[in-house]
């Protein structure tokens, strides 16, 4: 079978409908943006088991990035709005803000529905955090 011009083959799958959402990070250099990708996405293989999915989509040239750097984009999907934007927080604050000369923009600044991630993160640095606005 073909669908938009994929082949399938008829083999076994499953489908949910998800939410979506992508966070692009950038570092000093691609390998720190990479560990950071890294982090993100670990230990998000099934949404049953670990609430979300996630991947690195792809690398990134400094000049596709909001602040010139280096980065890799990453996506994570749940089942709803609350578990990806809950999820988005946990792990951007546990694994991609730890991990030394990273930044996280938005990956897609053009949805109309919208996630609250960054006001939930801006005491990360126990006020001694910096806020750029690009």
């Amino acid at each position: 079978m073909e669908i938009n011009g994929v082949e399938i083959r008829d083999t076994f799958a499953e489908a949910f409908r998800m939410w979506a959402s992508r966070a692009v990070i950038t570092a000093r250099s691609r390998r720190w943006a990479l560990e950071a990708a890294r982090a993100m996405t670990g230990f998000a293989t099934s949404v049953i088991g670990c609430k979300v999915e996630a991947g690195i989509e792809r690398e990134l040239d400094a000049d596709a990035t909001p602040d010139g750097r280096e980065g890799v984009s990453v996506l994570l999907f749940a089942f709803d709005a609350e578990g990806v934007a809950k999820r988005m927080v946990e792990r951007i604050g546990q694994t991609v803000l730890t991990c030394p000369t990273t930044a996280c923009f938005d990956g897609l600044p053009e949805a109309e529905e919208r996630i609250q991630v960054g006001g939930v993160l801006r005491h990360f640095g126990d006020r001694h955090q910096s806020s750029k606005v690009l």
